[in-house]
């Protein structure tokens, strides 16, 4: 997967989880620089990973919802196993959170999880 493909894909990532409790705390928060250790960063990717995976199986499944409703139950169980899946590779959703949002402000960091993500490639459909 190229550098670029990734950067998109984690802002998109960013999107797909609820980010009003981040943006809020961003809000009182001003821009500082974080630094993250190796493991951090590898649970990261880790569940990086697992919520790419997730979000392939049900991409389909909300297109293919048949009302609101039914779309929204779908978001719901796919935004609780992600969670889940974040909290499997030893991160809180707050900690996967920040370091997402770290991704878009620290390029040197952004190429550390680049790394990481190539060394053990996210898995093709």
């Amino acid at each position: 997967m190229k550098t670029p493909a990734i950067c998109l894909a984690v802002l998109a990532l960013l999107l797909a989880l609820p980010m009003a409790q981040a943006q809020n705390d961003a809000a009182q928060v001003t821009v500082q620089t974080v630094s993250y250790s190796d493991p951090q960063l590898q649970k990261f990717a880790e569940a990086y990973r697992s919520i790419v995976i997730l979000s392939r199986e049900y991409a389909p499944r909300l297109k293919a919802a048949a009302d609101i409703q039914e779309a929204e139950a779908l978001n719901r169980e796919a935004q609780g196993k992600m969670i889940a899946a974040i909290e499997q590779a030893g991160l809180s959703k707050d900690e996967y959170q920040q370091i997402a949002n770290s991704l878009r402000s620290d390029p040197a960091l952004l190429e550390r999880v680049n790394k990481l993500l190539q060394q053990g490639q996210v898995p093709q459909q």
